[in-house]
């Protein structure tokens, strides 16, 4: 048997690197609070299923849209970039300059698929 300690994988309470997080932004503008209070028993069920459902429930709902013609489509596409939208506003303070840009541009990509599925 070996008299050496178990490794300690967590900070020990009480340091810096153990404090939660605040959920809500700080000193953000007043929409930026109502849209975080609104969503905050969303973000918190969502945090609650395994970590790749939610997304395979939105490439679901894109592969649907590519899948269906016409209006059908172009709805399904639509509500998948609203979700995306919303998630990506929701993360903006938290997001690199770069993980903005390729984010702002999947959005635009699934507008445009849906556009293209009604003309």
């Amino acid at each position: 048997m070996s008299s050496r300690k178990p490794v300690r994988r967590t900070p020990p309470r009480g340091t810096p690197a153990s404090a939660p997080r605040p959920f809500l932004t700080p000193q953000a503008s007043p929409l930026r609070r109502e849209v975080e209070r609104r969503s905050a028993i969303v973000v918190l069920f969502l945090r609650g299923l395994p970590r790749a459902l939610p997304a395979l429930l939105v490439l679901a709902v894109v592969a649907g849209g590519l899948a269906l013609p016409g209006l059908g489509g172009a709805l399904c596409l639509l509500i998948a970039a609203l979700v995306l939208t919303w998630l990506v506003f929701l993360s903006w303070p938290a997001l690199p300059a770069f993980g903005r840009g390729i984010r702002v541009l999947v959005i635009a990509a699934v507008v445009v698929m849906a556009v293209a599925r009604l003309l």
